[in-house]
């Protein structure tokens, strides 16, 4: 069996870190890359099993952001890939990014008239990422969730396509 590279120990490290770090979000997949992206997200680290895949994919599925997407994606082994989440994504890409700071009492006192959606006790992540996503499409202002589920974990991350940055 062959070992991790220092460099390779390094990555699987850094990920792991970031699963506890409150500041950083682990986007696992493509559609939640796309949108942090799309939405101004601070991006620390992009990497794939397969760059010409990657490149494709952001080229077809997201051109507006397929030049970042292809300038920052680190290439890896995949057997180093596949220890960065407990699911690979099958897109083929990970990254770790800056999680938004949302300020409650901004939320609460924005003029504007769009709504505010108040999640309790979400039963799953995905379903919590499910409803950030049907209120980003709706317009909504922000989610608020209440309980002990993360809406910035990465199933919650890739049930909601990352519009957690919208």
């Amino acid at each position: 069996m062959p070992t991790d590279t220092m460099e390779e120990q390094g990555i699987v490290e850094r990920f792991r870190r970031a699963r506890r770090d409150p500041a950083l979000a682990v986007l696992e997949g493509f559609h939640p890359l796309k949108h942090a992206l799309r939405f101004g997200a601070g991006i620390v680290q992009i990497v794939t099993r397969d760059r010409d895949h990657l490149s494709r994919l952001a080229r077809d599925l997201a051109p507006d952001v397929a030049d970042v997407v292809a300038a920052g994606a680190e290439s890896i082994a995949a057997d180093v890939f596949r220890r960065l989440a407990p699911r690979p994504p099958p897109t083929g890409v990970i990254a770790i990014a800056r999680r938004r700071e949302v300020s409650l009492a901004d939320l609460l006192d924005d003029p504007r008239a769009e709504p505010i959606v108040v999640l309790e006790n979400a039963a799953r992540l995905e379903n919590l990422g499910a409803a950030v996503r049907v209120a980003a499409a709706a317009g909504a202002a922000g989610v608020i969730a209440l309980g002990r589920h993360d809406p910035w974990h990465p199933a919650a991350l890739r049930g909601g396509a990352g519009l957690q940055y919208a």
